[in-house]
């Protein structure tokens, strides 16, 4: 009877493995490379629309809160992760707060209106206000007084419930206590967590908006209209592409380094890998640094990018073991396997 012919491995099997891993190099170059499986978990869009969007709504805030609430091998970081955004969010918000109230009070009618009866006032001494009769300047002044009232009150409105919410949220999770209830109820609220942002943005643009409309009336001629509305564009483009960068960098960086798992090493790997590694390191060497080169490290030349791969922690307790191991040999002592075992416990923070 002729024994039966092995089935061939699945190629798709093959595919699949490659797709779902990758193969990455060691810190320390003359270390054999390792393959690091794929986290699958879902990426943030990169493209242009999307990060401006998350740019003003402030859902580049979520992407640790979006992992903390999908992946389940995430299982801590949520309280803390909200007690700091709010925590910023709530002082610069209060503090701009302190600075927008007085402007609702002192600043709205003041060029609006004349210091005693025939000194003029600011509005109609303008470049613009040149332009128009008098009718038409009297007509607009009680326009311009609402507009700048609303939009102040808009502003202060926004930096006051940006506090408010901040304050809520932290009171919120401070009954929670742990990282788990943090997690639901981060499920439950949804996006709602970031409306501290959005009403801190909605406080910066209702706030400005009527001072460059003051700002606007108030020069004396074209040449300084124009300077100054150029000043104004430029400055402002200036500042949202600077924050664009901010957000996009941080975007690319939080979906690389989600993409890949942590780096495991079988028992014989890493004692291969730390012999290797104290033959070239073996004089005042730290068990930090052996762990740190033992590392995958995956690069990007095109984006400047060098992400460090670390251990898991069972393979951090292998190199750790192996390196005393190699250490107490060296000065020609051999300890116990269970000695060897708790300094490979106390592993550096």
């Amino acid at each position: 009877m002729m024994p039966m012919p092995m089935p061939p491995k699945n190629e798709e099997s093959q595919d699949a493995d490659t797709v779902n891993s990758i193969m990455v190099k060691r810190v320390a170059e003359y270390l054999p490379q390792k393959r690091v499986e794929k986290t699958m978990n879902p990426k943030a869009r990169e493209n242009f629309f999307s990060l401006v969007h998350s740019l003003l709504t402030g859902g580049y805030l979520g992407l640790s809160d979006k992992l903390i609430t999908t992946d389940r091998k995430v299982t801590s970081g949520a309280k803390e992760n909200i007690i700091n955004e709010c925590t910023n969010m709530g002082l610069i918000s209060a503090l701009l707060l302190t600075i927008v109230v007085p402007i609702c009070y002192d600043a709205v009618t003041d060029w609006l209106e004349e210091d005693y009866a025939g000194s003029g006032f600011l509005f109609a001494d303008g470049y613009i206000a040149s332009l128009l009769t008098e009718t038409q300047i009297q007509n607009a002044l009680p326009f311009m007084n609402d507009f700048a009232l609303i939009c102040y009150v808009m502003g202060m409105l926004g930096f006051l419930y940006a506090t408010g919410t901040t304050v809520v949220q932290l009171l919120c999770v401070g009954e929670v206590a742990s990282d788990n209830g943090c997690e639901d109820w981060m499920r439950r609220v949804g996006k709602a967590t970031r409306a501290p942002y959005i009403l801190f943005v909605v406080g910066c643009v209702f706030t400005v908006f009527p001072g460059v409309v003051r700002f606007a009336v108030n020069c004396k001629t074209l040449a300084g209209l124009i300077l100054l509305l150029l000043v104004i564009v430029g400055m402002n483009f200036a500042g949202v592409a600077i924050n664009y960068i901010y957000v996009a960098g941080l975007t690319r960086v939080h979906n690389q380094i989600n993409e890949f798992g942590e780096l495991n090493l079988s028992d014989t790997e890493a004692q291969q890998d730390v012999e290797a590694w104290f033959g070239k390191n073996q004089h005042g060497a730290h068990v930090q640094d052996c762990l740190l080169d033992l590392c995958g490290i995956v690069e990007d030349k095109k984006a400047n990018s060098e992400l460090i791969i670390p251990l898991d922690t069972v393979s951090k307790r292998r190199v750790a073991l192996h390196y005393h191991k190699l250490c107490s040999e060296s000065v020609g002592i051999t300890l116990p396997a269970a000695e060897l075992y708790k300094l490979g416990c106390q592993l550096p923070e």
